[in-house]
């Protein structure tokens, strides 16, 4: 899980939450902005209305973060990997 501090919130995102559709539907070009929302919903614990409700610069600072998690979804457990070597390997 990856989290993020906004203004309004800390938000937690857990890709865990969405299937390999969900992310296929992500980048089809023909949905609706709200389909991405609802998608991005499930991810971040906060309702669609939630979203829709942010500020703009704070809803663009979560989809840019959210794309970087989706873009690299093993981050988390790479960085945990290698922090843990790096404490055994003394």
């Amino acid at each position: 899980m990856f989290s993020i501090e906004l203004k309004t919130r800390n938000i937690t995102v857990d890709l865990n939450a969405l299937s390999v559709l969900d992310v296929r539907a992500l980048l089809d070009t023909k949905k609706k902005p709200r389909d991405g929302d609802v998608i991005l919903s499930k991810a971040v614990g906060m309702t669609v209305e939630e979203i829709e409700s942010l500020p703009y610069p704070e809803y663009r600072k979560l989809t840019r973060f959210f794309w970087q998690c989706v873009n690299d979804p093993l981050k988390d457990e790479d960085d945990a990997k290698n922090s843990q070597s790096e404490s055994t390997s003394l």
